[in-house]
């Protein structure tokens, strides 16, 4: 009798395991961004793709930055940022505290100047802001959105691979 009900007692809870085991978690970190690939947005071709170019002269206005494109995606910012050299010659080093100082303050401005968004990705990667120009210009001569925003989402997915 004892051998059976710790037989039933294991089969039941790896059954109990088994079906936690096919949830999925959700990310809930402040840089999450919901982008994804089935919404009816999508689905309906009525996603907003916007160039912020208000935001982007104020992040031009600091003295780090040399050149910024915004992209805004319903509550979302999407900041490419080519840094100037610093008065000694040398770049603002990926991963320095530096750097994120200089994100904090273009969170600011971008806060300020778009009071919706609520999440904020931004990269001083030369391959991304190339990809983030050439979507800003595509979408001042008003090409359709409806692959662009595919091809956005596949861009932003690789950079920011936290981004849902």
């Amino acid at each position: 009798m004892k051998k059976t009900w710790m037989i039933f007692s294991t089969i039941l809870l790896c059954t109990a395991l088994m079906g936690c085991g096919t949830k999925e978690e959700k990310d809930t970190s402040n840089n999450s961004a919901p982008i994804e690939e089935n919404t009816d947005e999508t689905a309906n071709d009525e996603v907003n793709l916007e160039l912020a170019d208000k935001a982007s002269e104020k992040i031009k206005e600091l003295e780090e930055v040399e050149s910024a494109t915004v992209i805004l995606t319903d509550n979302n910012a999407y900041v490419g940022v080519v840094l100037n050299k610093k008065a000694d010659g040398t770049e603002i080093k990926e991963g320095s505290e530096e750097l994120d100082e200089l994100y904090a303050k273009i969170r600011k401005e971008l806060s300020m100047t778009n009071a919706n968004v609520k999440n904020v990705y931004i990269s001083i990667n030369p391959e991304f802001v190339t990809r983030l120009q050439d979507y800003g210009e595509k979408i001042e001569e008003g090409k359709p959105v409806e692959g662009l925003f595919e091809e956005f989402s596949e861009t932003v997915k690789r950079v920011f691979p936290d981004a849902k």
